[in-house]
């Protein structure tokens, strides 16, 4: 029970994983029916792209043309 008490909300499991993951689609504006056509990884999937955060990985930058000229100079 102590080890409950010390996870941060982010790290907790969810104790009624069914009413999240609906809960997850309805934040997106899908009704149930249209939740209930997704498969759980296609709504999770979905819920990202619709917030905005496809990944947590952090993407490469965009080369500018500083990168580009020393590039091509070796």
């Amino acid at each position: 029970m102590e080890e409950s008490k010390d996870k941060s909300k982010g790290d907790r499991d969810p104790e009624r994983l069914d009413l999240e993951i609906l809960a997850i689609g309805k934040k997106t504006g899908l009704s149930f029916a249209e939740i209930n056509e997704f498969r759980v990884r296609d709504l999770l999937s979905y819920a990202r792209a619709y917030s905005g955060k496809e990944d947590d990985k952090p993407r490469p930058r965009k080369a500018k043309q500083k990168d580009i000229d020393s590039f091509y100079a070796n």
